[in-house]
């Protein structure tokens, strides 16, 4: 835990003297209970409300050939793939750090990562296996990128594997807005369901984890719109932290 809070995070005094920011965090369970763990080390004040939720498809794919590549891009895929089987002989490709850190905790021995988007997976995948391997990409119903079909124009044995639904909640969160100071958004899709339920979040900082989620939102008005520099969490963190420096 004192390595985590020393990594993470030497947090200002100013910040310590002052009541905690509040963070909405608005993405699945159970990736959003780490998520609000890591944003309490950070100093700030977490509240979670998915926008999204998992669940199993009506049909689950068979299980890769042995030989294959399991690519994962997000930890919902990671979970969801474990769950269907113990068995762990696959080589395995993952998007970041953060799912490399899950695929290790869930028993894949040395999963090699990529740079955090999809083309840097493919470019992976392209450096380090030969068109021998069949490529897998597991993961839910909403994928994003292009891996399998970059894969495909290689030359490559490619497809998708769906091990997970995510779908937009069905019920808008009961959050009171006006007690958030930055509303984070891990998805395109977060930010569509965002929309859709029409919040009042004039005075809001809202934190997109990449470009393609801050396009899904579009443009809110009185609405403060930041991209995190790198796709993951971390990276989130030190731009609301450095936001929080410049506030003051």
């Amino acid at each position: 835990m004192k390595k985590l809070e020393k990594k993470f995070f030497g947090i200002k005094k100013e910040m310590l003297s002052r009541p905690k920011p509040t963070v909405w965090v608005t993405r699945s369970l159970p990736a959003a209970d780490r998520s609000s763990k890591n944003w309490s080390y950070a100093g700030f004040n977490p509240l979670t409300f998915p926008l999204l939720e998992i669940s199993k498809p009506s049909e689950e794919p068979n299980l890769p050939l042995k030989k294959g590549i399991l690519v994962f891009t997000s930890g919902n895929g990671v979970r969801a793939f474990s769950e269907k089987t113990t068995e762990r002989d696959w080589s395995v490709v993952t998007v970041g750090k953060e799912t490399q850190r899950l695929a290790r905790k869930f028993g894949f021995e040395y999963p090699l990562t990529a740079n955090g988007d999809s083309r840097d997976v493919a470019n992976l995948i392209l450096n380090n296996f030969s068109k021998d391997n069949n490529i897998y990409h597991c993961g839910g119903n909403n994928l994003q990128g292009s891996i399998v079909k970059d894969l495909l124009q290689k030359g490559y044995n490619a497809e998708r594997l769906v091990y997970y639904n995510s779908t937009p909640i069905k019920v808008k969160p009961s959050i009171n807005v006006n007690e958030i100071d930055y509303l984070i958004l891990y998805s395109p899709l977060a930010a569509r369901t965002l929309v859709k339920y029409q919040f009042n979040l004039l005075g809001v900082t809202v934190i997109s984890i990449s470009k393609a989620t801050k396009d899904a939102l579009g443009t809110l008005k009185g609405v403060r719109h930041k991209v995190s520099k790198e796709p993951n969490e971390m990276a989130i963190i030190d731009l609301v932290k450095n936001l929080e420096v410049m506030n003051d």
